[in-house]
């Protein structure tokens, strides 16, 4: 049996390594650290999904703007694509109520807030309908479904 494994793609891969290098260097917060997690997370997401719904790993893309799937020419119905585009905030907001249930249950710490804003802020605001967001794609298949 054969394991498949993600593709990545590097744009430009000395100048995404100098800027997340330098980027990492100077945050002395590590709410970069928080955010960058995050965004990772919204990511495996949708790879996860992929890898559900298609039996294989996506191609990832890495870039100085950050990651994405790349889906060029992959034909896909609407339930699929809507699970797709949603996979990555669902990910982010579930993760985000995890930490706070946890905090809850254990007790506050600033690390908790952190990671459960960020991942409520990268699941929020990928939600939006502007185009090249998850929400532009989750709002054009609903629509498409209430056409039907």
């Amino acid at each position: 049996m054969r394991r498949s494994r993600a593709k990545i793609r590097w744009k430009q891969p000395l100048l995404t390594l100098a800027t997340l290098t330098l980027l990492l260097a100077f945050d002395g917060s590590g709410i970069l650290r928080v955010g960058l997690g995050c965004a990772v997370l919204h990511e495996c997401g949708h790879a996860l999904a992929y890898r559900l719904l298609w039996r294989r790993w996506p191609e990832i893309e890495v870039s100085p703007f950050g990651l994405c799937l790349r889906l060029r020419g992959l034909p896909m119905p609407n339930l699929q694509e809507l699970l797709l585009a949603a996979a990555g905030p669902a990910v982010n907001l579930l993760a985000c109520a995890a930490v706070l249930a946890f905090m809850r249950a254990t007790a506050y710490t600033y690390g908790g807030y952190w990671f459960a804003c960020c991942n409520l802020l990268v699941g929020a605001s990928n939600l939006l309908p502007l185009p090249g967001l998850d929400g532009a794609h989750i709002a054009a298949c609903l629509l498409h479904f209430g056409r039907k």
